[in-house]
């Protein structure tokens, strides 16, 4: 998202580019602290700058925008951050292709994002020899200011469902193309966000499709009571028509959980709804594609949260439901007989062991496709043969991660998309006949030669506890220990996420100079399986940010890098992790950095309009004592103290995120530079007030970078 640049005269006095020990003097806005003492179950904690929580009173949005713009002069003040910033952006539109968001429908074509001048276009093309075709052009759409922010074929090719954005608007307008005639159909549908959740699906006959609706979308940013609607062509200019709700046919939902429709292919025997939520497993309801048509919306469960299967949102083939489940410790691949599916006794087609366990899977005609990963960062992929040994693939390249598209069940096509923490991904057709991958250029990603010296390493580090924890590091093959280097260390541990080998020119370029960049691989997320989740979540999540000291510790010990050179960025569920480092260990970190961190866990239940039963179901809630307990601990703000000396501080945020209130970090901050008396240190709030909880991989990181390494060089 591109940003307006801001000044202000003698908002700030820094003398950038200044030699060590060189005095600095930051001009921060001031702010009452208006305190408030929260007392429950006889235990009380201070929620400072309560006030902050105003988030649409206009005092607290000047102080948001006089914040900024202290960040605002930080940057665009010094010349050579202007230089870096060139730097990434030429790495960054590199392009070698600008095709992206690449689909493959059942009837052979292929569509895609084009990348212009003036933004992106959707093209499709009718074979690999076929010149592109321009689709549609965002441009033509009402005031011009629209973006295509996702769009899905219908199975037979002839129409598109494409959800428009706009800059300050939540939700998306989703309009019909007829793709023959280029023309739209009907009018838009104006209460869906389908890039947030659920996507969009076009039934069997391409003539309907079905998605997440939201009945509060004239609130902004109330995506509460959400239900699946029905929205067909030969009835253009009516409602979409409710099909899953809360309250329907017996239905039981919550009103924070979203009902995502489901079907895979023009072949489809059943209809399913996945109740999405925070959690791994979710509730799943089917009927046949017979009473769908017929309009019999019956829903039947078929198989529940307790049944630990996954919400990969599994896959049916004639009549035959492949998913994958949670078995003691371990992750399987199984599949039932949808005439008769039995969940308690599935056919287990292949079971994951200790640190190696199912990843991901794909069904096509007539094979059954699946990956394996080490750790969470080095993955397999395996051909499932019924009367023989599976058959392991051989790779063009090494695998951090694999992912998978195709044209549905029912065909034979396959690609493959390999990640590595050294280079681009790269896609690769899987050839059904001879086994062969062919590389595909639709979509190619540019390559670096000049990060060729770059390589990635996996270290275990022992944590407080003894747990082994796996680390990532990527560093030059020539990298020197001689502990003079600069180093910036990652982690996130929450949600069972895994912190998957990933490419990005700016950090490559950044440890091409000679520095590391580390991800500590905490318990909270997924890299060891479901257990390691359990070890850092709620009463356990301590562990996530003990974790990530260990690693910390580890590099210095080491000599990876100098001992008061490492730097600390973490995004989104990641803020905690982070946090709490920090406020233990504030002496190990020479720069905290966050993109759209989550600080202030505890309060998110006390605030309207953003979704609690996510942070309820990871990190605990107010409404039990014990986890109320909890989150105390593992909160950042309320266990910052006015004793410890802080690392310089950059925060990035979106003012309209709907995941995590900004008066955390808001807060954060406000602490920091009340506890920083002499105002020499950078304690910097990067207010995006037209963003959400994203992250802008050009604009974002280069400030990332630029903010570590000058105040990595400042720090004494």
């Amino acid at each position: 998202m591109k940003r307006k640049v801001l000044f202000i005269g003698l908002m700030v006095s820094i003398l950038f580019g200044c030699k060590q020990n060189e005095t600095r003097f930051f001009n921060y806005p001031k702010l009452a602290n208006e305190r408030v003492v929260e007392k429950h179950y006889g235990i009380s904690y201070a929620n400072e700058y309560s006030n902050l929580e105003k988030k649409n009173d206009s005092n607290i949005v000047k102080w948001f925008k006089d914040q900024d713009l202290i960040a605002e002069e930080y940057f665009n003040r010094n010349p050579n951050y202007k230089k870096l910033y060139s730097r990434y952006d030429s790495l960054e539109n590199k392009e070698t292709d600008p095709a992206r968001k690449i689909k493959y429908d059942e009837s052979g074509l292929t569509f895609y994002l084009s990348k212009t001048n003036e933004g992106e276009i959707l093209l499709f093309v009718k074979n690999r020899e076929a010149s592109p075709q321009l689709l549609y052009d965002p441009k033509n759409y009402k005031d011009g200011t629209y973006i295509i922010e996702y769009y899905k074929p219908s199975y037979d090719g002839k129409y598109v469902a494409i959800s428009m954005g706009k800059d300050g608007n939540f939700f998306n307008e989703t309009i019909l193309l007829d793709c023959e005639s280029k023309r739209l159909i009907g009018k838009p549908i104006v209460n869906t966000k389908p890039l947030k959740a659920g996507g969009i699906v076009w039934t069997p006959d391409s003539k309907c499709i079905s998605f997440i609706a939201y009945p509060n979308y004239r609130k902004n940013q109330n995506d509460r009571n959400s239900y699946t609607a029905l929205y067909c062509l030969d009835n253009p200019d009516k409602s979409p028509k409710t099909i899953f709700k809360d309250g329907e046919n017996g239905i039981v939902l919550n009103q924070e959980y979203y009902p995502v429709p489901m079907f895979r292919s023009s072949e489809s025997s059943y209809m399913f709804i996945y109740t999405g939520n925070a959690s791994d497993f979710w509730d799943c309801y089917y009927i046949t594609v017979q009473d769908f048509y017929n309009g019999n919306y019956n829903w039947k469960k078929l198989y529940s949260s307790e049944d630990n299967i996954f919400h990969d949102w599994g896959t049916e083939r004639n009549g035959q439901y492949f998913y994958k489940r949670l078995n003691e410790s371990n992750i399987e691949l199984c599949v039932v007989d949808l005439n008769n599916p039995d969940f308690k006794n599935p056919k287990v087609l292949f079971s994951g062991k200790g640190d190696s366990q199912l990843s991901g899977f794909e069904v096509t005609r007539n094979q059954i496709y699946y990956t394996v990963t080490t750790n969470g960062i080095e993955t397999s992929l395996y051909k499932y043969k019924e009367s023989s040994k599976d058959v392991l693939i051989k790779l063009p390249i090494s695998a951090g991660e694999i992912t998978f598209q195709y044209r549905s069940p029912y065909s034979d096509d396959l690609w493959v998309k390999i990640y590595g923490w050294t280079s681009n991904p790269k896609d690769y057709y899987l050839d059904p006949n001879t086994g062969e991958f062919k590389f595909v250029e639709l979509g190619m990603w540019p390559n670096y030669p000049e990060f060729e010296n770059i390589i990635s390493e996996v270290v275990e580090v022992e944590s407080h506890d003894g747990t082994k924890i796996p680390m990532s590091i990527v560093r030059r093959k020539d990298h020197k220990r001689d502990a003079t280097s600069m180093g910036i260390i990652t982690a996130y541990g929450a949600y069972g996420i895994s912190e998957t080998p990933w490419f990005h020119s700016p950090i490559a370029d950044f440890v091409s100079q000679g520095n590391i960049y580390v991800s500590a691989h905490v318990r909270g997320g997924g890299e060891k399986g479901p257990k390691w989740h359990d070890g850092g979540m709620k009463s356990t999540k301590e562990n996530s940010w003990k974790d990530l000291i260990a690693c910390s510790e580890y590099l210095i010990k080491s000599n990876y890098i100098h001992p008061k050179r490492l730097g600390l960025t973490v995004n989104s569920a990641g803020g905690i992790t982070g946090g709490m480092a920090v406020n233990e260990r504030p002496d190990l970190f020479g720069v905290f950095t966050g993109f759209v961190p989550i600080l202030n866990v505890i309060r998110t239940e006390y605030l309207d309009d953003f979704d609690d039963s996510d942070t309820a179901f990871e990190f605990g809630t107010i409404k039990e004592e014990k986890s109320y307990k909890d989150l105390l601990k593992m909160d950042p703000v309320v266990n910052l103290s006015d004793q410890k000396n802080y690392p310089s501080t950059l925060m990035i945020i979106g003012f309209n995120d709907y995941l995590i209130p900004p008066s955390g970090p808001g807060k954060y901050i406000s602490l920091l530079q009340s506890f920083n008396q002499n105002n020499d240190k950078p304690y910097l709030l990067d207010v995006k007030f037209d963003a959400e909880h994203e992250i802008d991989w050009l604009n974002d990181y280069a400030r990332m970078l630029f903010f570590t390494m000058t105040e990595l060089k400042n720090r004494n």
